[in-house]
């Protein structure tokens, strides 16, 4: 079935006003060719070269300029964070290579980021790595670092006897180098030893040492913690204006204080904006019976003749010996 007439016409009408367009965009297109190459004659041989055989230029717009953005060093970070992470990369990748054939993965990739570093071989008895952290590094005077690994073992397969299990905590030092300087740093480990853990030593001096005798710090303190934890209600009414503390997920159903302690005697709660800062050792017990012995730094400021929560440190320093 042939289109309507006035279709037809329409059709007949835009291919016949096309094809004068199209002649005349070519034609324009071969006079510009043929300048261009009458120019590159003029110019001589090696312009006529890079006219015949480069494209037409393409106008591009500038892209805009953004104002510099202000970074912390790449060098900086790999000196304080590298060499650590790095060796408990090499260490777990170790640890895993025990059971690893030729071709497992964890050996390319030992291969790749400790070069000459030899694979242990578990035999019978194979061990998992449960946990690995670095727990120290020491800068070496050759300009590397002595990087400390404490590695949490387990027995890959049950039933192995007390005197065939390696499974414990287990302390492994990792020299690295660095090989080259800038932001492209590269780290590479050298073969791990087995060494000791942390030496006991003195604990670090506390500096809430104060008893406090005032029962309405404690109570404020006592009634905080257990809203806080989930084991009553209100929490918000402790808070000194401006203060927002998030909750933990976990719901308590009971909070015992042990004991609080404050740094320095504390202020008289008659003394409008007075601060002191305590700690509070608590025991929390969860719905199914579980006890979590916990303590918490806390400041509070004194505010119309009571106590309220200033905030919630999580650090605290400690004094001195």
């Amino acid at each position: 079935m042939s289109p309507p007439a006035l279709l037809r016409f329409r059709r007949e009408s835009r291919s016949a006003a096309a094809r004068p367009r199209v002649t005349q965009l070519r034609g324009r297109r071969a006079l510009l060719v043929r300048l261009g190459v009458w120019a590159a004659l003029a110019a001589g041989p090696v312009a006529l070269l890079h006219a015949v055989g480069s494209p037409a230029p393409v106008a591009v717009k500038p892209a805009a300029v953004s104002r510099p953005t202000a970074v912390q060093p790449a060098a900086a970070v790999a000196g304080e964070a590298g060499p650590a992470g790095f060796a408990e990369t090499v260490i777990g990748l170790w640890l895993e290579c025990g059971t690893a054939a030729e071709s497992f993965a964890a050996l390319a990739q030992l291969r790749l980021l400790a070069p000459g570093v030899r694979a242990p071989r578990w035999d019978r008895h194979p061990l998992v790595a449960v946990q690995v952290a670095a727990v120290r590094t020491v800068r070496a005077e050759n300009g590397g670092w002595a990087v400390t690994v404490a590695a949490r073992l387990a027995d890959a397969v049950a039933g192995v006897p007390e005197d065939r299990s390696a499974r414990g905590l287990r302390f492994f030092t990792v020299p690295v180098t660095e090989t080259q300087t800038g932001t492209d740093r590269v780290f590479v480990a050298g073969a791990p030893m087995e060494t000791t853990g942390p030496q006991d030593g003195r604990a670090p001096v506390s500096p809430y040492t104060a008893r406090i005798e005032d029962p309405a710090l404690t109570d404020t303190v006592h009634g905080f913690l257990s809203a806080f934890l989930g084991a009553a209600a209100g929490a918000e009414r402790y808070l000194a204006p401006g203060t927002a503390l998030a909750r933990p997920e976990t719901r308590f159903t009971k909070v015992e204080p042990l004991q609080v302690l404050a740094q320095g005697r504390p202020p008289a709660v008659g003394q409008e904006g007075a601060t002191t800062r305590v700690r509070a050792e608590v025991t929390a017990t969860d719905s199914a019976g579980r006890e979590w012995p916990m303590a918490y730094a806390l400041t509070l400021t004194a505010r119309g003749g009571r106590w309220e929560i200033a905030s919630l440190d999580t650090a605290p320093a400690a004094s001195r010996s």
